[in-house]
């Protein structure tokens, strides 16, 4: 209790926030919060809450044993040519998640643990990635069916089979998308202001790595030319988990050439890209390195204007949040364990435009005049 209180003082005089103000903004009296401070009575997890929004410091910063115990993140991110700083942007809004999950975690309410397959242990990087992506669609029951086309249908399937959050935002030109994992927290942030194609390549790209367990910083390659061992792998599980080689197979049938209709038809199946797919064909052993070529140079209307392009069209700067950690964060408001403010800052609104949304509706009290609200009898919406 001793170093809490410490922390929260120390945390205090840098916000240049008085004792009385802070017991005003998490509702304590000024006896009890001396008690507190002096270490003579605890803070209950609510307090600790509204402490940590009224002093801008996190939760865990309060209650961590030792700041070298703070367990370090495993982030990898698919970064454009010539990137930017949007890497350091969508990390930080990355972080901000991890921190309401530490939050959380503290009041009770853990993610579920991410379904993780065998990893092969063998073989070339680019087998790895192929075996990785057929044993999560076995492991999963998915089999060779087709994934949504929705890129948003996608990512509710990934965080309901697979137990990882996505999250689907605006960022800043330069970054397709991040993958960021800490204490069994695995999430996935996906740039929305690419094409829906890339958005779903980048979600299955981040997916393989969090699958193969790879750990480091900032892997900065373009998707197309990686030469790392992790990057090849993570590029063969996408392929393999979004185009399944049989059923690939199986749509193709003996057109060593495919035609045209053929590959407008796959296209708006798997809803990839034309490099995506010639690739996919061809690493398969389906064409040829002439047919690759041949299927890359396509370029008709039926192509361009194929099923599906327009909802990928609208995909683009679509918003959404991680669905599992915006569950957990309504429970724990609901039961009262953390204040509004966290949730608010997690969907980008005003905490106290929310607060009013979610507020319960008045009812006119038995033989009021219709129309009057009652201030006394109210219906809860959480």
């Amino acid at each position: 209790m001793e170093m809490l209180a410490e922390r929260v003082r120390e945390a205090m005089q840098a916000s240049g926030m008085s004792q009385r103000a802070l017991g005003q903004a998490i509702g304590m009296d000024p006896p009890t919060m001396s008690k507190a401070l002096a270490g003579k009575r605890g803070f209950k997890p609510l307090e600790l809450a509204l402490i940590s929004e009224a002093l801008g410091v996190s939760v865990q910063q309060l209650l961590a044993d030792d700041e070298t115990r703070r367990p370090r993140e495993s982030v990898l991110a698919r970064v454009q040519p010539e990137a930017n700083p949007a890497t350091e942007q969508a990390l930080a809004r990355a972080r901000q998640m991890l921190e309401l999950d530490e939050l959380l975690i503290e009041q009770g309410f853990d993610a579920p643990p991410v379904v993780h397959p065998p990893r092969p242990s063998s073989g070339q990087p680019y087998q790895q990635g192929e075996l990785l992506a057929q044993r999560l669609r076995s492991h999963s029951g998915l089999g060779d069916a087709d994934l949504p086309t929705d890129v948003g249908q996608l990512a509710v399937d990934v965080e309901d089979k697979f137990n990882v959050d996505v999250a689907i935002e605006p960022l800043e030109r330069g970054l397709d998308g991040l993958a960021i994992s800490r204490q069994g927290y695995s999430l996935i942030v996906v740039s929305s202001s690419i094409a829906a194609h890339r958005q779903r390549y980048t979600i299955a790209h981040e997916l393989g790595h969090l699958m193969a367990g790879d750990q480091g910083d900032i892997i900065d390659e373009n998707i197309n030319f990686s030469r790392t061992p992790a990057e090849t792998r993570a590029n063969a599980f996408a392929a393999a988990f979004l185009m399944p080689a049989s059923a690939l197979r199986t749509a193709v049938g003996d057109q060593s050439a495919p035609t045209e209709e053929l590959i407008a038809d796959l296209l708006a199946r798997y809803r990839v890209s034309l490099d995506a797919l010639a690739f996919r064909l061809h690493n398969l052993g389906i064409i040829n390195t002439a047919g690759r070529d041949a299927v890359r140079r396509m370029s008709s209307a039926r192509i361009a204007l194929r099923q599906g392009r327009a909802s990928d069209l609208q995909a683009r700067h679509d918003q959404r949040w991680p669905d599992g950690l915006l569950r957990r964060a309504v429970e724990a408001y609901a039961k009262g364990r953390i204040s509004i403010r966290p949730i608010a800052q997690l969907i980008n609104v005003d905490p106290d435009a929310l607060l009013e949304e979610l507020a319960p509706p008045r009812l006119a009290r038995p033989g009021a005049a219709a129309g009057l609200e009652s201030d006394d009898e109210l219906v809860p919406m959480l």
